[in-house]
This record gives structure tokens, sequence and C-alpha cells, in this order.
């Protein structure tokens, strides 16, 4: 009979969380996330059949917390300029925090798997925040798939662009995401 270790399903999401953020998925095995957790590999394997899968689980829990706080900011009450910083602000900071899984947001169409589609979890709510109302899924933009991508690919590219400047990334990211909800009708 296997030894029951308490927590251990914690202790794997925490260090594989932090070694893939820290280090990205290449550069990250399951010899490494065992050592980081306290376990042997063989435990780890028990829990998680490869990497592949423990990236996923990962990833995809990691960013049910995050939609819940930007949920928090797209249903509030306030002023519209209030509620978009916000959202930028939180949304920024997830994506900072998660450096080497931060760029897979970019490719996660790969990165499907029954649960959650986090890509188009995260374009949802973007469009939402930017929407004229919250409850309005339509943008009434002729572009709206481009204009989400590019949003979300632009909030990557500022912290790989200009990664030590956060607040003023969040100002523009801030600024942009205004500039496009006061003028989506001309999209």
């Amino acid at each position: 009979m296997p030894k029951i270790i308490d927590g251990i399903e914690d202790k794997i999401f925490s260090s594989a969380f932090n070694l893939f953020s820290q280090h990205g998925y290449k550069n990250v095995d399951m010899k490494i996330i065992a050592k980081s957790s306290g376990i042997a590999v063989g435990t780890l394997y028990n829990y998680y059949p490869n990497k592949q899968t423990l990236f996923l689980n990962v990833f995809n829990k990691s960013w049910i917390e995050t939609f819940e706080k930007l949920d928090n900011i797209i249903y509030s009450k306030g002023q519209k300029e209030f509620k978009i910083n916000s959202f930028v602000e939180i949304l920024y900071k997830e994506i900072f925090e998660r450096k080497g899984m931060g760029k897979h947001l970019i490719k996660s169409s790969n990165l499907k798997n029954e649960e959650i589609d986090i890509k188009k979890e995260l374009l949802t709510r973007v469009k939402k925040i930017i929407s004229e109302n919250e409850k309005d899924e339509n943008l009434k933009c002729k572009y709206e798939e481009r204009l989400l991508e590019t949003i979300l690919v632009t909030f990557i590219a500022m912290m790989n662009e200009h990664s030590k400047e956060y607040e003023k990334n969040i100002d523009y990211l801030s600024s942009f995401l205004l500039n496009i909800y006061n003028s989506i009708e001309k999209y």
C-alpha cells in the first residue's frame, strides 16, 4: 500500500507552478518537480502520467482564480474607466507573475483539454470589459476575434519589451483598452 502524504497535490501544484513560471515548460522536467515537491519521481507519476498533463493541470487551475478576480471587476459597479484600469492591473499582474507560462496564452489553442480553454475564457472577459454593457456579448465590431487577440498579444509584448516598466505598461494598456471601448463602433 502506498504511503499517504498530507497535502501532496498542493505541494505538487505549488512546486510545478513556481518552476514552470520561472523556467518555462521546456526547462522543467518531472525529476525537478518531484525534488522540489519533496517526493519521489515515481510518486509524482502516480498523480500525473507525464509533464504535459501536469502542465495543463497547473496552467488551467492557476487561471480559475484569475477569472474570478476579473469577473469581480467586470460585474462591479463603478465608472468604466476605473473598471478597465482595475481589470488591466489584475490581468497584467497575473500574466507577469506567470513569466514562463504567460507566453503559452498565445499558443493556448494547443493547450486545450476537456476542462477549460484558457484563451477563449480570457478573450470572453476582455470582450465583456470593453463592451458597452457587460452582459452584451457583441462588440459591434467587424474584426472582433482579431481585436481581442491583438489585445492579448499586446499585453505580452509590453511585458517582453518593457519588462522593467510595470506601471507604465499598466497605464498604457489601460489607455489602450479605454480607447478601444470609446471607439468600438468604428472598428
